[in-house]
């Protein structure tokens, strides 16, 4: 844990050094991503002209494609969490776009979404890495409906304001934590995903990021049917 929290220590710290980092990834990746999207669109012209119509082709073609341009934002957003530059977004905006961003991951998993975000309340914080934390949350539920063999998966996101925080919570149906689980889940050592399997932005990093640059809070907690967790966000610093 000691040397976690040294490297969160030096990723605060040094953010010249990993701005000048991610601009080289950036520029590293972004043209192999361009000719990876450009050969589908090639193999999907040579497709047409076969006049072969073949739809599990198309479908994994356009998942190949998904798949490009979410890893090219994904570039975008880890810079961005070094930006020092800070605008103000609607909160329903800025949860809407982490949504369309995993948007086909659920459809593809049969996963259904309601939300109620009707406050207007307007967030000027770290856009990119509170953005990134929800999609970490809806990964996380998709992960727990996958695993669990859910039936009718459903992910519940509100929006609430009070006197002193906004509240971003993400609820599932996906039967909940055990007590022992959720005393560890935002350990930087835990994970409940196989060791080949990708972890994101993790919830140890998200809730160790939430409280070092934003002074937020991530908690979770058993709801009648799943587990719910809950973003909040100091008003007096970002209205």
């Amino acid at each position: 844990m000691h040397n976690v929290d040294m490297n969160l220590e030096t990723y605060l710290n040094e953010t010249p050094l990993l701005k000048e980092l991610f601009a080289s990834i950036a520029h590293q990746w972004r043209g192999p991503l361009s000719q990876i999207n450009s050969i589908i669109g090639n193999i999907d012209n040579r497709l047409y002209e076969l006049k072969v119509d073949d739809s599990i082709i198309t479908k994994q073609l356009s998942q190949i494609e998904t798949i490009t341009k979410q890893m090219s934002q994904s570039i975008d957003d880890y810079r961005g969490y070094l930006s020092e530059e800070k605008k103000s977004t609607p909160l329903k905006e800025l949860i809407l776009t982490s949504l369309e961003s995993i948007r086909l991951n659920l459809e593809a998993n049969k996963i259904r979404v309601e939300y109620n975000l009707e406050i207007s309340d307007q967030f000027s914080g770290d856009e990119q890495l509170l953005k990134q934390v929800v999609v970490t949350l809806l990964d996380n539920a998709r992960d727990a409906f996958v695993s669990r063999n859910i039936y009718e998966p459903v992910i519940k996101i509100f929006t609430e304001a009070n006197e002193n925080f906004l509240l971003i919570k993400i609820c599932d149906n996906a039967g909940g934590m055990s007590k022992s689980v959720r005393s560890k889940i935002f350990e930087s050592d835990f994970t409940t995903k196989h060791s080949s399997e990708g972890t994101g932005l993790g919830l140890f990093m998200a809730k160790k990021l939430l409280t070092q640059k934003m002074q937020a809070t991530l908690s979770v907690k058993n709801v009648e049917s799943g587990t719910c967790f809950v973003i909040e966000i100091p008003r007096d610093k970002y209205e």
